[in-house]
């Protein structure tokens, strides 16, 4: 009997959302997310869960084993039965990071950073500015 493994596993319904629309919506494995009490996986018929979301790497294992990673920021995630639901306030396929803009948007933020002095509103949209550059730069550096 010779099936391949992509059709000997169980599958999930995975769709990744921003304010702007689908990034990724289709079958998966396995989804692992970085959830604010640590990594959370993800595999088919799993108990219901809504977990927030922190930055981080989020990653899907693809019926035919090749994974793909994005970049997400904070969110939350939903899961009942074969179905993840994962919104998102950004979120980018780490092999698509261009890495220069990436670093032109930490330094934006580090300057930004550095002149918002005691405006604790500025600090605030730029720390939240940099943590997601950071990030950004992070996953895309495993991918290339």
């Amino acid at each position: 009997m010779s099936t391949s493994i992509s059709t000997d596993r169980k599958r999930m319904s995975v769709d990744l959302l921003t304010p702007e629309g689908s990034v990724f919506s289709g079958q998966a494995w396995m989804v692992v997310a970085p959830s604010v009490s640590g990594e959370l996986g993800i595999l088919p018929r799993h108990q219901p869960i809504v977990a927030a979301l922190r930055p981080g790497e989020t990653r899907l294992k693809m019926l035919d084993d090749s994974q793909l990673v994005f970049a997400t920021t904070t969110g939350y995630m939903s899961v009942e039965e074969d179905r993840v639901l994962i919104l998102v306030e950004q979120a980018e396929r780490a092999d698509e990071i261009d890495q220069n803009r990436a670093r032109a948007a930490l330094q934006r933020a580090q300057d930004a950073l550095a002149e918002a002095g005691d405006d604790e509103s500025a600090r605030n949209l730029a720390q939240a500015a940099l943590r997601r550059a950071e990030n950004r730069l992070r996953v895309s550096d495993k991918q290339h």
